[in-house]
Order: structure tokens, then C-alpha cells, then sequence
């Protein structure tokens, strides 16, 4: 079903209170430009999100962080470098470091520990992404608390830093649209694509619109 866009005059907007945010942030990939289709996620338990990816080639490992920076590595992710209890991390899923299993939403995956530069690195470069105060008008609120509406803050963010800008639909002056392909783990427990838009007012980073559908 199309959601349809709301009028953007002077409506009011609020504040995202995180806390009531459904589960399942990590169910949700939006790759940066450059980053291979092959590489893993990596998902910070903390977070629970996807901070980065990691790519093997030729025995050298490239960790890719959201805002398109690179690191390079010789020692694989799934190598403990420090005690797995200082940073616990997971490679294409949720788990213990140094194991295997199936998280709480179906999701394979290996636990790692991540060199102590490289986790800094993907944390400071994810919190930097998250600094500018982003708020929402009143319908794309709620659906934020609904969970088959809901999309992490985060992705937002880079759907508008990475997704293909186009002027809002109904001319409003400083307001456009963003759309580009994410995934999003579903029931089947298989990844589907899907096309998520996000339209904004550039001026004071207000959504007032977003809805994710399937690839037509």
C-alpha cells in the first residue's frame, strides 16, 4: 500500500526518543558506495546495528566503515586480537565471540573480537554520522513505532547522505526526496531488497515522509 506524502507548511516536528524504538536495528544494511556486495557485516551488539563490513582478497582484509572510509588489515576479523570480552562483535549475524550460532532473529553468524583502533574507528565514524539532530513530523513518527514501518535512525541518515536526490514532488522550496536499495532481513529469514525513500527539509533536517517498498 502507497503511503501518501503529507503537506510540509508549518507543521510541527519532534524529537526521536530512541527508547521506543522496536527491535531488529540490524535486520537493516544500506552499503555505502564502494562497498563490495560480497563484504560482511559487522554488527556491533552494543549498537545493534551494522557499523562496517569486512572484505578478504589475497589474504588481506579491508574493513569499511559507514562513511566510506577504509582500513586495511592482514589479520582476519574472526581472529581474536585482544580478549574477546573487551570488544564482542559479529560477522554477518549475532553472537559470542569465537562462536557460532543463530541470533535472536534467525541470523547466522560468527562471533569476533575487533582489534581495539579498528572499533574505535567504526564507533567514532558512526557517532559522527549520528550528530546533526534529525526530527520527524508527526505522521512519519509514528510510524517509527510501528514495527512494519520502522527504519533505524541511522539508515535514514545514510539514505540521505548516499541516496539519489531529486527535488520534492510537490515543489515545496528545500525539501527533497532520497531513494536508495537497502536490505532488510525478513520472516523467511532470507534477505530482501527493497527501495527505501526518505524526503527531507535540508534547512533543519526534518523528515516528513519514509516508507521502504519492494525493488519494481
Amino acid at each position: 500500500m502507497s503511503t501518501p506524502l503529507i503537506d510540509t507548511g508549518d507543521e510541527p516536528s519532534f524529537e526521536w526518543d530512541g527508547s521506543l524504538k522496536p527491535k531488529g536495528a540490524g535486520l537493516f544494511d544500506l552499503r555505502p558506495p564502494g562497498v563490495p556486495f560480497d563484504a560482511k557485516p559487522i554488527y556491533d551488539t552494543d549498537l545493534d546495528c551494522i557499523i562496517g563490513y569486512q572484505k578478504e582478497n589475497a589474504g588481506v582484509f579491508r574493513i569499511y566503515a559507514l562513511d566510506g572510509g577504509i582500513a586495511v588489515n592482514e589479520v582476519p576479523l574472526e581472529t581474536p586480537l585482544f580478549d574477546p570480552l573487551d570488544a564482542v562483535f559479529l560477522v554477518g549475524g549475532v553472537w559470542r565471540a569465537g562462536l557460532r550460532g543463530v541470533a535472536e532473529w534467525g541470523v547466522k553468524g560468527v562471533g569476533a573480537s575487533l582489534e581495539r583502533t579498528a572499533l574505535y574507528s567504526l564507533r567514532t565514524r558512526y557517532y559522527a554520522l549520528m550528530q546533526r539532530p534529525l526530527r520527524f513530523a508527526a505522521e512519519p513518527l509514528r510510524h517509527m513505532k510501528e514495527p512494519g514501518r520502522f527504519v533505524p535512525v541511522h539508515i535514514l541518515r545514510l539514505a540521505i547522505k548516499y541516496g539519489k536526490r531529486t527535488p520534492d514532488p510537490r515543489g515545496a522550496s528545500g525539501i527533497f526526496m532520497y531513494k536508495i536499495p537497502i536490505t532488510r532481513l525478513g520472516e523467511s529469514k532470507t534477505s530482501k531488497k527493497y527501495v527505501l525513500e526518505v524526503l527531507v527539509s535540508e534547512s533543519d533536517y526534518i523528515i516528513y515522509h519514509f516508507k521502504y517498498g519492494p525493488v519494481k
